[in-house]
């Protein structure tokens, strides 16, 4: 797991020294076969060296495929493992995703990102799809 420091500069958290990535909604379905459910197709972007502060997302199964650059990740306490481009990975509903991050320095790194999540989770927005372990930390000391 990355011992990175989290901090929130502007309104946004992320690792120290590190950009955050970019996320950008492509598509929102409410297939009928999956009642009360949402379908969100989203794309990230992570320049050189960006990277995810830990997070969950708001109980959906996410599956992710790279489309350019490696990905580095890590699921809950399991070792953290390289997608390359072609590649794909899930979470299961509650996954913890503790480490994100573009392997690389130099390059640019990107995937699509499918979320299977209850319509209520995202019926006022979709900032419920990225919960930041560190929001959820800071909004209880509040």
């Amino acid at each position: 797991m990355s011992s990175a420091k989290v901090v929130k500069s502007d309104g946004i958290y992320h690792l120290e020294g590190r950009p955050r990535e970019t996320f950008k909604i492509l598509a929102h379905h409410r297939p009928s076969n999956i009642p009360g459910k949402s379908l969100i197709v989203g794309l990230v972007d992570m320049e050189p060296n960006a990277a995810s502060p830990p997070h969950t997302h708001g109980g959906s199964a996410v599956v992710a495929c790279s489309i350019e650059g490696t990905v580095l990740n890590q699921m809950n306490s399991s070792a953290p493992f390289e997608v390359t481009k072609g590649g794909m990975w899930y979470e299961a509903p509650g996954c913890h995703h503790v480490r994100g991050e573009n392997a690389s320095k130099t390059e640019k790194a990107s995937f699509f990102a499918v979320f299977v999540v209850d319509d209520e989770v995202v019926k006022d927005g979709y900032e419920g799809l990225v919960v930041v372990d560190q929001a959820v930390i800071d909004a209880k000391a509040a």
